[in-house]
This record gives C-alpha cells, sequence and structure tokens, in this order.
C-alpha cells in the first residue's frame, strides 16, 4: 500500500508538465500514473491536488546560518540558523538548503563539516548540503590533501572569496595561488568549487577613492562593488580553471560583464555555471536610493537597469544556471544598522519568497517553460552540487520532495505572510503563484500554509558527476 497518493496535480517532469498521480512509499516516489489509474484504497491518504502545480522541492545552493555578520564583527551579531531560514524555506516550497562549514586553522577538515552539522541537526526543517569554506589567505598543503577523503565522504563542494568585499570586515581572501592548489585538488577528487569572485585590488581601490571624496553614501555601493570588477576577477578564474581542467561555480552574478565571461567560457566547452540572485534580476542600484535601501543589499551590489534585464536573458538563454538567495536571514533593525558603502549588511530575507517570485517573473511574465523553471529552482543545483537525482526531480527512486504551487492567484505580499525575518524586500510584490504544500522525503511538512511537523532534514551526501565536471552540462 502507498503511504501517500498525490491525484490529480499538473506535475513537471523532465519530459514536461502533464496531469499524473504521484505514489511514494517510504519517503521515495514509487510510481507516475494517469489520474484515476489507482484506487483510493490504494493509499493510506490521498491528496487531490487538482488545479494546482507540482514541482520538485526547491533547491537553494546559497544560504547562510549562524554566521557572525562581517560588517558586525565587533559586536558578534549572527544572522539566524537553521531553525528559523529552514522554517522560512519549507513554507516557500524550498526542502534542500546548502550552507557553509568554515574551515578554521587547526582544524581537519572533518572537523569543520562536523561542526557546522551540529549546528544543523534536529533544527532544520529542509534536507541540508555544506560547502567546505575557506576563508584564509593560504590553505596548508597538509588541508588540501584532505580534500580527497572528504569528498569520497560526500563533501563534494567547497568556496573561496576573490576579495575581502569592504576594508572594514575581518580577511577573507584567498590569494589566488591557493585558489590554484585548492582547484587541482577539487577536480582531481571530483568536486564542485564556488567563486566569490571580484578583484580585489580593484574594489579596494574604489573604496580608497570613494571614501577620499566623501562618496561613502549607500548609492555609491555600485562605485565600490564594479562592473570592472567582476569582468576582471571572472575572466581570471576561468582563466585558471581552464588551465587546471576543473568545474566552477561562480555565486551572485550581478553585471553582464560577468554573464558575458560566463557565457564565452560555456561556448568553449568549459564546465562553468553562474548562480544569480533574484534581486538582482528584479532590483536596481536605484533601490540604494530609497529610505530603507539597505534591505535591498548584498554583495557584490546592486546595478543598472540593463544588468538586471541581462539576468533574466541569460536565465531564459540558458547562460545562467541556478537562482539562489545568498540568504542572510536578520530582523530588520540588524540588516538596516549600517548605512554606508563601509558598514552595509550584505544578504537579505529572500529564501521563503525565492520559488513564488522565479515563477512570477520567469514563468507569468516572460513565459518560461515550466520544466526550465525546474531547472532554475532545483535541478540544476542538484546537479551541479552533486545530489542529482535524489534531489531536484520528480522520477521513480528520486526522494519525494514537492512543492504544490497555487498558480492561480493574484496578490501581493506582506512581510506578515512570511516566516525568516520581520521585514521583507518583496513587500508589496505581486505573486503569480504561491506554495501551499511542501512535502519532504514524502512527509507533508507545510499544508494549507501551516506547519504540520516538527524538524526533519538530514545531511545529504554529495558526488559531483563527471558529466557536469567535464562540460556545461546544465
Amino acid at each position: 500500500m502507498l503511504d501517500l497518493l498525490l491525484a490529480n496535480g499538473l506535475v513537471v517532469t523532465p519530459s514536461g508538465a502533464t496531469k499524473l498521480d504521484i505514489g511514494i512509499i517510504g519517503g521515495t516516489i514509487i510510481s507516475l500514473s494517469q489520474p484515476g489509474s489507482r484506487t483510493p484504497d490504494s493509499a493510506r491518504r490521498v491528496i487531490d491536488l487538482r488545479g494546482q502545480t507540482v514541482v520538485p522541492g526547491g533547491i537553494d545552493p546559497h544560504v547562510h546560518t549562524n554566521s557572525v555578520l562581517p560588517t558586525a564583527a565587533e559586536s558578534g551579531i549572527k544572522c539566524f540558523g537553521p531553525d528559523r531560514v529552514s522554517e522560512g524555506a519549507i513554507y516557500g516550497g524550498t526542502t534542500t538548503l546548502v550552507d557553509f562549514a568554515h574551515w578554521q586553522p587547526g582544524d581537519d577538515l572533518s572537523d569543520s563539516f562536523a561542526r557546522k552539522s551540529a549546528e544543523w541537526q534536529g533544527e532544520t526543517f529542509t534536507d541540508y548540503a555544506l560547502h567546505g569554506t575557506f576563508k584564509e589567505p593560504e590553505i596548508p598543503f597538509e588541508v588540501l590533501d584532505q580534500i580527497p577523503d572528504a569528498v569520497a565522504n560526500g563533501h563534494g563542494s567547497y568556496k573561496v572569496w576573490m576579495t575581502n568585499t569592504t576594508p572594514t570586515r575581518p580577511k577573507q581572501k584567498t590569494d589566488l595561488g591557493n585558489i590554484w592548489g585548492l582547484m587541482q585538488q577539487t577536480a582531481s577528487a571530483g568536486a564542485m568549487l564556488a567563486v566569490h569572485a571580484e578583484d580585489d585590488d580593484i574594489v579596494m581601490y574604489a573604496y580608497k577613492r570613494l571614501q577620499s571624496e566623501g562618496k561613502t553614501a549607500l548609492p555609491y555601493m555600485p562605485d565600490a562593488h564594479n562592473k570592472l570588477s567582476e569582468q576582471l576577477s571572472f575572466q581570471r578564474v576561468i582563466t585558471l580553471a581552464a588551465h587546471v581542467g576543473a568545474p566552477i561555480y561562480l555565486m551572485h552574478v550581478s553585471a553582464r560583464e560577468g554573464v558575458n565571461a560566463i557565457r564565452e567560457a560555456r561556448g568553449k566547452g568549459q564546465p562553468v555555471y553562474g548562480e544569480v540572485l533574484p534581486h538582482y534580476a528584479y532590483f536596481t542600484q536605484e533601490s540604494y536610493k530609497r529610505d530603507d535601501g539597505a534591505i535591498y543589499h548584498t554583495y557584490p551590489s546592486l546595478k543598472s537597469a540593463d544588468d538586471r534585464d541581462s539576468m533574466w536573458e541569460s536565465l531564459l538563454q540558458g547562460t545562467l544556471s541556478t537562482l539562489a538567495t545568498d540568504g542572510v536571514c536578520t530582523d530588520f533593525d540588524v540588516k538596516t544598522r549600517g548605512k554606508t558603502i563601509l558598514d552595509a549588511t550584505g544578504g537579505h530575507a529572500g529564501v521563503e519568497m525565492r520559488m513564488a517570485v522565479a515563477y512570477t517573473e520567469g514563468v507569468a511574465k516572460r513565459g518560461l517553460d515550466l520544466t526550465r523553471f525546474v531547472d532554475l529552482t532545483s535541478a540544476n543545483a542538484a546537479k551541479i552540487l552533486g545530489i542529482y537525482p535524489q534531489k531536484g526531480v520528480i522520477a521513480i527512486g528520486s526522494d519525494a520532495d514537492l512543492a504544490v504551487l497555487d498558480t492561480n492567484v493574484d496578490r501581493a505580499i506582506t512581510s506578515a505572510d512570511l516566516h525568516e525575518a520581520d521585514y521583507t524586500p518583496w513587500e508589496g510584490y505581486r505573486v503569480a503563484a504561491w506554495p501551499t504544500m511542501t512535502i519532504l522525503r514524502g512527509q507533508v511538512i507545510v499544508e494549507d500554509r501551516k506547519l504540520k511537523t516538527g524538524p526533519q532534514g538530514e545531511l545529504l551526501k554529495q558526488h559531483v558527476s563527471s558529466d557536469v565536471r567535464s562540460r556545461p552540462a546544465c
């Protein structure tokens, strides 16, 4: 007998969107059948999803939890933990989050992963994975040598910064030579390297110049974190990846120049993948001029309307691969404590809105195919980070991670509708889809916008396929 039968929904599979019944046993999809082909008594519970759209549970490959805010390092203020962030995610139809396990001097890599995983265990409503993350100028050889074992144990992605981001925060940039060494190890071990790519020399010079001119107000953020920085850093790390033969994942693309660098590399067959944040594809640098302009900021920066428009062009064309959030969830008072280019808090609350915004901007406004919607919100992230087809697809044998969307709505969203913070940069935004049910490994976690159970999330093992590592596969 089935544990759960989801009947009559418009189900989005890799072959398209069609009305299907989904049969689930033990948290796994075991059947996809024509509506009515199974009798109601064949399942312990039957849920009629007539008129609703069923997609794989979303995967957000870029969130931060329990981290000290870099521009508030002296105060020790942290962003919210996995409990709060995953609650927002599960309400928003996202069932997997990927956070960062920071290596600290003196750690073995296994210590870093164990320490961060302990923060998630028993606290998360979603499943999760962890990027191994380096924030030191140099990575000891003995630590680099631990990467093959870490990858074999299921930790298949790593991250570095190419910039210290601001002159006032703790240092986090890894030198290019050490990135080269790390890239050699991730490539040979079969892992993905994620990069926060900005040119540190350009950014730091821009800060000095702007400070000398008295131009430190928030609207000058795009002058500090500028298009030239993105262009130079993307070209540099893409060239290094080509030399090594390594796959790379470029986080939070924000400028047309970054898009062009990715397009050129992919055109040559390089396994280069680009991530965009929904607010880079919607807001512009004009938002910094608002009284609450800080709520729209994350690093690098919002840029021009042309840069914004290039994001959706590239998502539709397939140049960019994923929609993430760079989620850094805090309440409004913390998010807006910084008022200048030197102390603005990066990241914002957006995890819960990601799926609805992607559907509204992509499917409803631009005619994005539903299968491509799935690519951008779950499937591509699953492939790039090595959790596909366990996650990111509605298929027999895959985890029954599902988001049910009401695509007949037209409603304005307020912060009162959401769960991850006391504000939202999407205040008043009108959505054309809204999650009504979220299922994690066959268990209904959210139904009719009500939380039905406690934290159920588990740590995932990542194994990036050779196809994803050898060519631009998605």
